[in-house]
C-alpha cells in the first residue's frame, strides 16, 4: 500500500491472486464506507480509497477482497456437486 496523500491509499492487486469481479465485488461492499476507485492496468487493478481512516480501511479491504476470492474459488470447485445435489432432491420429490 502507498500513500498518495493524507487519507489516500493505493494498493495494486495481483491478477495472480485476485480476479477482476472479487475486487470488484469487494469494492462494492466497501461503497458505504469509504471512496473506492478500482482501475484497471493491463491485467493488474489499482483500488483507491479515499476517506477518513484510509489505512484501517486499506487493510480491511484487502480482507474483503480475499474474502471475495475464496467464497468464488469455493463457489466454482462446489458448483457441480450442488447441482448434483439439486437435481437429486428435485428428482426425488418428483417421485422418480
Amino acid at each position: 500500500m502507498k500513500d498518495i496523500n493524507e487519507g489516500t491509499k493505493k494498493m495494486i492487486l495481483d491478477p495472480g491472486v485476485y480476479c477482476a469481479e472479487a475486487v470488484r465485488l469487494a469494492a462494492f461492499v466497501f461503497s458505504d464506507r469509504a471512496a473506492i476507485r478500482v482501475v484497471p492496468r493491463g491485467r493488474a487493478s489499482t483500488a483507491v480509497i479515499s476517506g477518513p481512516d484510509a489505512e484501517r480501511l486499506a487493510g480491511e479491504f484487502m480482507n474483503e477482497v480475499l474474502n471475495q476470492q475464496c467464497r468464488l474459488d469455493l463457489a466454482k470447485k462446489n458448483s457441480k456437486i450442488a447441482g448434483i445435489i439439486v437435481t437429486k432432491a428435485l428428482l426425488s420429490a418428483a417421485g422418480k
